[in-house]
């Protein structure tokens, strides 16, 4: 490094702190792995719900299951999207639906916005309820959810 004597001020005295990001609170870290918190969300609001292994498939977490079933669920995850930490399912062209994108909710949801629907705003039959609400959500097995 130095091929003569060191002097005074000559910089040999200096040491440089190879960790100094520690020092400085500084994480530099590669191997950091943060939770995506709206995805937990989402994967925690749909557990035990079908819609489950279409988010899975959305964000590919879904990579411990079987080719034929990733497949599936990628292509059924075609008319989802996900947006500021909701689910929505849009609509693929050839449906004949008013609204672009409606908001996914979990069958107890659903359930209980059918009841709202039903005391609310009249007691129509469950077909009209179903119109009704699939103007604004969509739900799996929203037919059972309103019967």
């Amino acid at each position: 490094m130095f091929t003569k004597d060191p002097v005074d001020g000559d910089g040999s005295k200096w040491s440089v702190n190879e960790d100094w990001e520690a020092s400085k609170g500084i994480t530099n870290n590669l191997f950091n792995t943060a939770v995506d918190l709206p995805l937990s969300k989402l994967h925690a609001h749909f557990t035990d719900e079908p819609l489950l292994e279409i988010i899975e498939a959305l964000h590919n977490l879904d990579s411990d299951k079987p080719d034929r079933i990733q497949r599936c669920a990628r292509h059924r995850a075609l008319n989802y999207l996900v947006e500021d930490g909701r689910l929505f399912r849009i609509t693929d062209g050839q449906s004949v639906r008013a609204h672009a994108h409606v908001e996914c909710i979990s069958q107890k949801e659903a359930i209980e916005l059918a009841k709202d629907e039903h005391s609310n705003n009249g007691h129509w039959g469950q077909d009209l309820v179903k119109i009704k609400l699939m103007d604004c959500i969509w739900s799996p097995k929203l037919d059972q959810s309103i019967v």
